[in-house]
């Protein structure tokens, strides 16, 4: 008998059921206007507003800080409905500087003070990195706000189910516009309450193109007579998003928000002296600090040391008062560095020198006892996995699918028992897992700030610890094939294996599910591999994958026969799930019903998500396998 129920198979018939492709096709159809508002909200980028989960963690301005840029901002939205008044503001200032958190305060004193706001995060990880959910995001929020909107925009979407694969400035005339023109024809415009859209990040959109069309959408919008709101953009002064603004098309009709305007050293300064204050009052090695610790001269030397970057300063603080050392040795550390300045040698101009040479100290403080090799995997890895995981905001929609960045799945997916002891000392730079967690994302390891992931992308940075994303696209390509084939000797219900869930949902997002048949996998993805590990992909029988997505679809929708009834919007309350699954799993169901080789045995046995198949169970699907595949 084979050890593997699809071990060298090609070919699979399902005998029972009885589907064919005219009728998968059309559960396909992306453009079904059935329900408009489903439609609409299948093509936002949900993580990127400001109710998402991502936002719910996501630090705002320290209490008695940024005070003159929020009044002026605040100042900006309220006078923004007065007749012949700016409606368009550009937020700039370089990384680390609290961009992001003076947005996200922002959002926060609108809604106390009960002004409409919607909202763009953009972000470096999958779907946040793109505009191409930016209107259907913006017009989504709009139903909630906007009165009669919704109305209007149901009466619009099925004239045109497509226009979610149009230019965004059609989609912007179409969504935005046209609704907004239904909704006020019969009134007279005219605004008397501010309304705001915050769009944060946009310099982290990564196609320079798609960043110069989201400010021309903007520009058309608030120069509009039927858009009641004004907006806020925030980047770093990337040189094209500083030409635009510096242009006379959009320079005439934005105010602009330098934070180098600003004086950031008061509020830096009454940043540490209250954290300091704080540390002495409750660290547990309180006894041995002075009460005038630290003195006035090293406060005002890490103001110097940060440069206009809350973010050292928090990393800084972090640092001290997390360590495995007394708080006053620690920032003893931190002063040696500071005047050391360890610079990279090959980045003569880097801005980021005093940061880095943070994270350099920080990371080299390392036990003896850590593996560095193991250490560059894992801070690697969370980054990606956060990519593929928020890509199908898979943490958000189902309770069954805890796949984020944890120690153990970290420890399951690449066969390591250390990712506890390697992260121990990095409660600086990184957010680990306790004990106490007040909520789900607690649970799994995220960065502090984005800088850090720059750090390591940046060879003349990060030096050892640096990998390209082509090596760490292989050892999760390698972990994910390694992790499925050991699923697929024992074929436990597929969330009982955690590791193989990811290495299957890692292959198909970064593999793409047209490849599955003809193991056809994309050639950019594999140019950087060795002949042995080349080997390793293209020697994997795409058949595991197909069961295991099989076996999942069997497990949300019990009936094998009426899988795809089961899986009809109107049905399942899973619908985030359903539209990232029903199609491979129907080109599963395709495949596997022009085969020869029966597991029509794997679907008698009952895959129930809170009563995953016994041992015995398990051997008889096994018995009932042909043995000569």
């Amino acid at each position: 008998m084979s050890t593997s129920a699809f071990q060298n198979a090609s070919q699979f018939s399902t005998r029972d059921v009885n589907i064919d492709n005219s009728q998968i096709n059309n559960y396909f159809n992306a453009d079904n206007p059935r329900d408009p508002l489903e439609l609409l909200l299948k093509h936002t980028t949900k993580e990127a507003t400001h109710e998402s989960v991502t936002y719910s963690y996501a630090p705002t301005c320290h209490p008695g800080t940024r005070k003159i840029i929020k009044i002026d901002i605040m100042d900006f939205i309220k006078g923004s409905a007065k007749p012949d008044s700016l409606r368009l503001a550009w937020l700039s200032g370089p990384a680390g500087a609290g961009k992001s958190c003076i947005q996200r305060t922002v959002v926060e004193e609108c809604l106390a003070e009960d002004i409409p706001a919607c909202s763009f995060f953009f972000g470096r990880d999958s779907g946040l990195d793109s505009a191409h959910g930016f209107v259907a995001t913006i017009a989504h929020q709009l139903c909630n706000i906007v009165p009669r909107f919704r109305e209007a925009i149901i009466k619009r979407i099925p004239f045109d189910p497509s226009i979610f694969k149009k230019a965004l400035i059609l989609q912007t005339h179409r969504l935005v516009l046209d609704p907004l023109r239904d909704v006020y024809k019969d009134q007279k415009l005219g605004w008397t309450q501010p309304m705001v859209v915050i769009v944060d990040g946009l310099d982290e959109c990564r196609d320079s193109a798609q960043r110069l069309q989201v400010i021309y959408l903007l520009q058309i919008l608030t120069q509009h007579p039927t858009f009641p709101f004004c907006v806020i953009v925030s980047s770093r002064p990337e040189f094209d998003i500083l030409t635009a603004f510096a242009g006379e098309t959009y320079g005439s009709v934005t105010r602009k928000f330098l934070l180098h305007d600003y004086d950031a050293e008061e509020d830096m300064l009454a940043y540490l002296v209250e954290e300091f204050s704080r540390i002495r009052r409750t660290h547990p090695a309180r006894r041995r600090l002075m009460k005038n610790w630290p003195t006035q001269q090293i406060v005002e030397l890490l103001v110097k040391m940060a440069t206009g970057q809350f973010i050292l300063l928090s990393t800084v603080i972090r640092y001290i008062e997390n360590g495995t050392d007394a708080p006053d040795r620690l920032l003893n550390k931190v002063i040696k560095v500071a005047s050391a300045r360890m610079a990279p040698p090959d980045i003569s101009d880097n801005p980021f020198v005093e940061l880095d040479a943070l994270y350099t100290e920080i990371l080299q403080s390392q036990s003896p006892n850590v593996n560095m090799s193991q250490l560059r995997l894992v801070l690697h890895a969370i980054p990606e996995i956060w990519r593929i995981v928020e890509t199908n905001s898979l943490l958000a929609e189902s309770i069954d699918l805890e796949l984020g960045p944890s120690p153990s799945m970290l420890d399951a997916f690449f066969g390591l028992t250390i990712t506890d002891t390697v992260l121990s000392n990095l409660y600086a730079l990184l957010h680990v897992p306790g004990n106490s967690m007040k909520n789900r994302e607690d649970e799994y390891i995220r960065f502090y700030h984005k800088s850090m992931e720059d750090y390591l992308r940046t060879p003349g940075r990060s030096g050892d610890l640096f990998q390209t994303e082509a090596d760490t696209i292989i050892r999760f390509t390698i972990a994910s094939i390694q992790n499925l084939e050991r699923w697929s000797l024992s074929l436990e219900y597929p969330f009982q294996d955690k590791a193989a869930a990811f290495g299957a949902l890692y292959l198909c997002i970064r593999f793409g599910w047209d490849s599955l048949p003809t193991h056809d996998f994309s050639t950019s993805r594999l140019e950087h591999f060795t002949d042995a590990e080349l080997a390793k992909v293209l020697d994997f029988d795409a058949t595991i994958l197909l069961g295991w997505i099989f076996l999942y679809g069997r497990s949300l929708w019990p009936n094998p026969n009426d899988m795809l009834n089961h899986m009809r919007p109107q049905s399942s309350p899973l619908d985030g799930l359903r539209d990232r699954w029903l199609q491979p799993i129907a080109e599963g169901v395709k495949i596997l019903h022009t085969c020869e080789v029966s597991i029509i045995a794997l679907l008698e046995v009952d895959y129930h998500p809170k009563h995953p198949p016994t041992a015995a169970e398990v051997v008889q699907v096994q018995e009932k396998m042909p043995t000569d595949v």
